[in-house]
């Protein structure tokens, strides 16, 4: 209905798969059973669902200019280990410990924004990765990305 349709053009403007925004968060108890408990997960999928409802209605070209851009860090991959044991943003952020972290290549997927990647594929959108990890960083990025089951994406963008 019209409702719906208001849903899918304020998704198509500001889609981003993660709900929240972590390094700043208050790093309160509440973070962690939000981001270790089940509501997380179920949060994310329902965002992902609406995603994908949107990009079905969206007539594909498969001139390769249908373009879905992704961010890495806590859209694709969640780096909730790093953050787990850095007080999930009670600590203040340190660039250099992530970097360390980012270069391990330990991070997982998130199982909806794997789900979403792979149906867009399947519906033949051009799928570019955007991250404002650094360029040293693309071969550690990279196999990250292939070992936890993302593939295909036409171009990796870091700062």
């Amino acid at each position: 209905g019209q409702r719906d349709r208001g849903c899918h053009k304020n998704i198509a403007t500001s889609i981003r798969t993660s709900i929240i925004k972590l390094p700043g968060s208050d790093g309160s108890r509440s973070d962690a059973r939000y981001l270790n408990g089940d509501q997380y997960g179920s949060d994310y999928d329902v965002i992902v669902d609406y995603a994908l409802a949107f990009a079905k209605t969206v007539k594909i070209s498969g001139d390769g200019k249908d373009v879905w851009i992704f961010d890495i860090n806590e859209t694709l991959l969640t780096n909730i280990g790093y953050y787990r044991a850095h007080g999930y943003g009670s600590e203040p952020f340190d660039s250099k410990s992530f970097n360390e972290w980012v270069v391990q290549g330990t991070a997982p997927a998130f199982a909806a924004s794997l789900r979403m990647y792979n149906a867009l594929k399947q519906l033949s959108v051009t799928i570019i990765l955007l991250t404002g990890r650094d360029e040293d960083q693309r071969s550690f990025t990279e196999a990250n990305l292939r070992d936890v089951g993302y593939s295909g994406w036409e171009r990796l963008i870091l700062r």
